[in-house]
């Protein structure tokens, strides 16, 4: 019975050692909030598959990850509204704040990494860019 208690206890103590060390881990890693948009709107005249554009930003963003911003950087979506104005792809960019929107983009690996992708998104036509910032 003694045996019984002791290993109650000791499991209660293990999971309660973990939960307080998963609670610190929460704290010390808090999500960033984003508080810059970037949008590009682009013509595809020559038939860019969007599987190579998505693979092509998955890498633009490993080098923004890199960097150490990790919830930063680029996400591509198909235009799908029959009233698009014939856009076929939007860019969304998404930055924690003007300052690491700088750094991210004066950034050696990000320069890098942009160059490297540069002639597949010269095929498309870019003809709309924003930059939103949210409403505190």
């Amino acid at each position: 019975m003694k045996a019984k208690i002791i290993l109650i206890l000791f499991l209660a103590a293990t999971i309660a050692f973990s939960c307080a060390e998963n609670q610190g881990q929460s704290n010390e890693n808090p999500a960033v909030e984003n508080t810059l948009k970037s949008v590009s709107l682009f013509l595809d005249t020559v038939s860019v598959d969007a599987q190579e554009l998505k693979e092509s930003a998955e890498r633009i963003n490993a080098a923004i990850d890199s960097i150490g911003y990790p919830d930063a950087g680029y996400q591509i979506w198909e235009v799908v509204s029959s009233d698009s104005l014939n856009f076929k792809f939007m860019v969304e960019g998404y930055w924690p704040d003007q300052s690491t929107y700088d750094t991210i983009h004066q950034h050696q690996l990000y320069q890098d990494a942009m160059q490297q992708e540069e002639a597949l998104w010269q095929r498309l036509q870019q003809n709309w860019y924003y930059r939103f910032e949210s409403i505190d």
